[in-house]
Parts: C-alpha cells; structure tokens; sequence
C-alpha cells in the first residue's frame, strides 16, 4: 500500500527541510514524496534532493500559485492514499500511521485529519484538538474547525471523483477543495494534535479579493443548502475574513468596503465589526495597528472552532 506525499513549495528554502525532516520521521517504507515546484528561483528545488534523494520533483515554468503546484505533483502520485503538507510546516512523528490505520477501519472516511499545534507569528504555541462537527459539509461552508490541508490524508478514489485542486483559485484553494468532497464523502478529524502549522502572513490581498469573488459565486448555490439565513451568514463571514487580510496589509479602505459587504449581507450575524470603522480611520492616522492586533486574536479564537 504506497502512501504519496504532496508538498508545494514557491521560494521555501528557508524552512522546508523542516517540513521533509518531519515526512523522514514517519519511517513509513511505502512512502513517495513529491515536490511540486512553483517555480521557485532559490535553493528550495536542490536542499529538497538533498534532504530526500528519491523525491521526485514536479516543477511548474513560472509560478501559478499552490493549486497549480499541488496538481502538478498529483499528476505523478501513485499511491492509495494521499497526504498533503505545507513547505512550512510539519508532521509529529506518526501522524501517517494514525491516520491511516483509521482510514484502513473506517471504509466509509473518504479524508481524515487530525488535531494540530498552531506556532503564531510571534512565536506562540497554540494547542487546537481535533473536533467533528455534526455536519461537516454545513460547517465548511465557514471552516472555522478544519485543521488545514497539512493534516489531510484523503483516499485517492476520492480525489478521481472529486478533482484536483481549483487552478483558479490563488487563495481559498483548499477550503474549495474540502467543500467538493463534504459534499459526496464523509470526513473525520482526529483528536490528537498530529501536525504543526506556522502561521504565515496574510495572503496577498489582490489575490484575496478576486478569489473570494470567484470562489462565493461557484459555491453560491451549495450554501443555500441549508437555507438562505444559512447562506446569508456565510457569504458574510467570507466577506469578514477576507478584510481581516486588507487590514493586516495596513489597506483600511479596501478593508472597510468588505467589512461592509459583510454587515450589509447579514447585519445581525455580527454587528460588533461596526466598530472596525473607526479602529481603522484611528490606525490610519496615527499609523498604529489596533485593528490589526485585535482581529488577529479574534481570528484565532474563532479559527477551526465548530459552529454551534
């Protein structure tokens, strides 16, 4: 039974032997690893191979974003099942046994996760369980409890049905990805905290914007599933994120107009963020970060916490 790995990478080689140090920690003899490349212009490509001399690297012309990089290295995968990690973060030793022994017990999984340990920017660590929802397709529509792709492990009949990753997408690429499978396969995130993740800073806010358009227009008739209250908060949320992205960028006015995007499509679901207005004109002014500081710490109270 042959387990792919699937790391993408753009200019990593400040931090990915970590991440291939963490896959060697595994001592899983059935095991591919592959690289896909995002046209990185530094070491990443040559520490990698050396790290890993039997990584196979799947490497893109010109850079095209982490989706573009997943499926590049998908194309060459083999294996049964498929594990997939960020350049930046890391695995704790055994996390694939786990997560395979449950999914080789529960035929009817189609993906499972698992729990992690969040490292902040500032160095802090940050214990998430695992949790399950009741409805994990309900509750991807805001994803405040999936621990991220670097936890997934997902059968490969799995990805035949549902696809790879959206190429479209330069952010939010994996959050559409799990919506796809919610939506045909049930999921299952272990308790354990079996990964770690370095948080990174925030997406580039163009790349934001444009793939929050397109993703809330694909998955439009999806959220109202559960009705239009349901998809009315959801489409807010997302609007709510994506300025929390605007404001760590120190770009106020693109942040107001999404945050009022977000109050507009659902004034009730969180009339608190009013306040961001003023916080943001005040850190405009004085050239402080308030706003910032305060969303940060609200995002990750609420971040992978099951919606109840």
């Amino acid at each position: 039974m042959l387990i792919s790995v699937i790391i993408p990478a753009y200019n990593r080689a400040g931090c990915i032997c970590r991440a291939l140090e963490s896959v060697k920690s595994q001592r899983i003899a059935d095991l591919e690893v592959i690289l896909g490349d995002d046209a990185s212009t530094d070491a990443t490509v040559e520490l990698a191979t050396a790290i890993l001399p039997g990584i196979r690297v799947a490497r893109l012309a010109n850079n095209q974003g982490a989706s573009a990089a997943r499926n590049a290295a998908l194309k060459l995968a083999k294996g049964d099942f498929v594990a997939f990690l960020d350049s930046d973060d890391e695995w704790m030793p055994g996390k694939l046994s786990s997560q395979i022994h449950f999914l080789e017990k529960n035929p009817e999984i189609g993906l499972c996760g698992s729990g992690h340990l969040l490292v902040s920017r500032e160095g802090e660590h940050i214990p998430y369980p695992g949790k399950n929802p009741a409805d994990w397709r309900q509750e991807l529509h805001i994803a405040e409890s999936f621990h991220g792709a670097s936890t997934s492990v997902v059968r490969r009949t799995v990805l035949e049905s549902v696809g790879f990753f959206d190429e479209n997408l330069r952010v939010l690429e994996d959050w559409d990805w799990l919506l796809r499978i919610s939506q045909k396969y049930p999921i299952h995130v272990l308790s354990e905290q079996l990964a770690i993740i370095h948080e990174n800073n925030p997406s580039d806010a163009e790349y934001t914007r444009r793939s929050l358009n397109y993703f809330l227009t694909k998955h439009r008739d999806e959220f109202s599933v559960y009705g239009r209250g349901h998809a009315s908060k959801v489409i807010s949320q997302h609007y709510e994120n994506a300025a929390r992205t605007f404001f760590r960028h120190k770009r106020p006015s693109g942040g107001c107009s999404l945050l009022w995007k977000s109050w507009i499509t659902a004034p009730l679901r969180n009339p608190q963020s009013l306040a961001a207005f003023p916080l943001a004109a005040f850190d405009s002014l004085l050239g402080t970060e308030v706003l910032s500081t305060i969303l940060s710490a609200r995002s990750r109270r609420r971040l992978r916490r099951p919606v109840q």
